[in-house]
């Protein structure tokens, strides 16, 4: 049996998928692009709400986001059941 698959669905399709991995990196990992351990206001770009609330999310103000401070941020209003903790000394994921 021969599968056609018409043009209009693959376009979707693509357009669909590239819209997910523009809005993806929710991973701390994947938005610390140089993998220092802290993500910078530039890093931040990956996310607009990280940039529209980077000053609230630095609770220690250095201008930069540590992982507990975007673990905290992350986390925040989601039952304890729901929230990701990082481990400790867990190597980034590239």
């Amino acid at each position: 049996m021969k599968r056609i698959t018409h043009p209009l669905i693959l376009l979707l399709g693509m357009a669909a998928s590239s819209t997910l991995i523009a809005e993806e990196p929710y991973i701390f990992e994947h938005i610390d692009s140089d993998h220092n351990g802290a993500i910078s206001q530039q890093e931040a770009g990956a996310r607009a709400e990280l940039v529209t609330n980077f000053s609230e999310i630095d609770s220690d103000h250095d201008g930069s986001l540590s992982v507990d401070e975007y673990s905290t941020y992350m986390n925040k209003g989601l039952p304890p059941e729901d929230m990701e903790i990082p481990e400790p000394g867990a190597a980034p994921v590239m």
